[in-house]
């Protein structure tokens, strides 16, 4: 650790008694660490296997770890408590390690639940992580001064009333209006504008049901997107994304209950009109966001084909076939005309072009160390790299975030700074 770093996590009367003394005790129980790794992988509902397979260590060091008296490698249990969604540097400091009870048990209830898709605890364990991450990256903003204010404009609502749509819209035009963006153009990236808004976007390899995810843990806020299945399709991703913003910004905290996923299948009923009225106010919501309803009644007015105004507003506004179809056939039914896009079939209609596809992909295609892993880069590896170049956080600790070699990382932190945060490097 750097010493500012030490004097956060410790405080200062710990490090002079360790000065003065030459040691001081900072474990809160001889049981700790191990009871917290133990009692965590139980409320996720996991095995020791399970929880080996994804940390990359061997069962027994995990049966080791949770074992009290046991010495460990620190590094090991750090990588058992990201893993867990656990603070990793509270580890024997604190009860739990500041976890996330009710997030924990959520997982553990979604993954053992009747769904109708199923959590394996492949994804329980890559969202306790996506929780971890969400939780450090906010840290490192607020200890970087980095904290936009915008985001304290948004106040949660709770109207769902119908026409559900309607208040979807709304939002979507109140939220351009509170960002300050042009009523009518597109977004050029919407992964772009999240970071810009300081919310941590992860991307994860979730399978091909999952879409995306709205994670609470504690007080920090993100979302977690599937890079797999349909978000394959930029355009997609772009609903998926705006979904999930729509969720973080507007629902209120129990409807979200800490943990909020959403599946393909229940975005695809939601545009057709089914489905609950969260999901349907967040869908409406993504569409307008993307592709202003006063935008799309422009397209209308100038009365080409249904396939033709289709394809504009697609290669417009950066939107995905279905979504276009049903926005088209929905703005034009409540302004007063009908446009049947019904019978426009997909090959018709074109794939995302270069623009799209760059402006949403670049991070997730490059990174200068291939060894961190997809979840750990993007703004979030800007930030630690940010955080080691000031010698706010060793790069030691750098390393272990980014789950990379020090010797590795060490020479790269400028251009993943550059890469990842640009707007914050000066």
């Amino acid at each position: 650790m750097t010493a500012r770093w030490a004097l956060k996590q410790f405080g200062y009367a710990t490090l002079r008694e360790a000065v003065d003394e030459g040691a001081s005790v900072i474990g809160v129980s001889l049981d700790e660490p191990a009871r917290s790794l133990r009692e965590q992988r139980e409320r996720l509902g996991l095995t020791q296997e399970q929880v080996a397979r994804a940390s990359t260590l061997t069962v027994a060091e995990v049966r080791r770890a949770e074992q009290p008296g046991a010495i460990s490698p620190i590094r090991r249990l750090q990588i058992l408590a990201q893993t867990l969604g656990l603070n990793d540097e509270q580890l024997g400091i604190r009860a739990d390690a500041s976890a996330d009870q009710q997030l924990a048990v959520r997982l553990r209830t979604l993954g053992n639940a009747g769904r109708h898709v199923r959590f394996s605890p492949t994804l329980v364990l890559k969202l306790a992580e996506a929780a971890w991450t969400i939780s450090r990256q906010n840290l490192l903003a607020v200890e970087l001064g980095v904290v936009p204010a915008v985001l304290k404009q948004f106040d949660a609502s709770d109207d769902y009333y119908a026409p559900v749509w309607r208040r979807g819209y709304e939002l979507a035009e109140r939220t351009r209006t509170l960002l300050d963006l042009d009523p009518l153009a597109p977004i050029p990236s919407v992964r772009e504008l999240i970071d810009k808004l300081g919310i941590p976007l992860i991307q994860a390899t979730m399978g091909r049901a999952f879409a995306g995810a709205t994670v609470v843990n504690g007080d920090d806020r993100g979302i977690v997107v599937n890079t797999e299945g349909d978000n394959q399709n930029v355009w997609v991703r772009r609903m998926t994304l705006c979904h999930e913003l729509g969720h973080l910004l507007w629902d209120p905290p129990s409807r979200l209950r800490h943990l909020h996923v959403d599946n393909y299948d229940d975005l695809r009923t939601a545009e057709a009109g089914g489905g609950d009225e969260v999901e349907a106010r967040a869908n409406a919501f993504a569409i307008s966001f993307l592709a202003p309803c006063q935008a799309v009644i422009e397209i209308i007015k100038r009365g080409e084909s249904p396939t033709d105004q289709v394809i504009e507003l697609m290669k417009r506004f950066g939107v995905g076939a279905t979504a276009a179809k049903y926005h088209i056939a929905n703005v034009s039914r409540n302004w007063g005309a009908e446009v049947d896009t019904r019978h426009v079939t997909s090959n018709e209609l074109p794939p995302p072009g270069d623009y799209w596809v760059t402006n949403e992909n670049w991070t997730a295609d490059y990174f200068p160390v291939a060894s961190v892993p997809i979840s750990r880069r993007g703004r979030f590896s800007g930030l630690v790299a940010i955080a080691a170049s000031q010698e706010l956080i060793s790069t030691d600790t750098a390393a272990s975030w980014l789950q990379a070699a020090p010797s590795a990382l060490a020479p790269q932190l400028a251009t993943i700074a550059e890469l990842t945060a640009q707007d914050l490097v000066v």
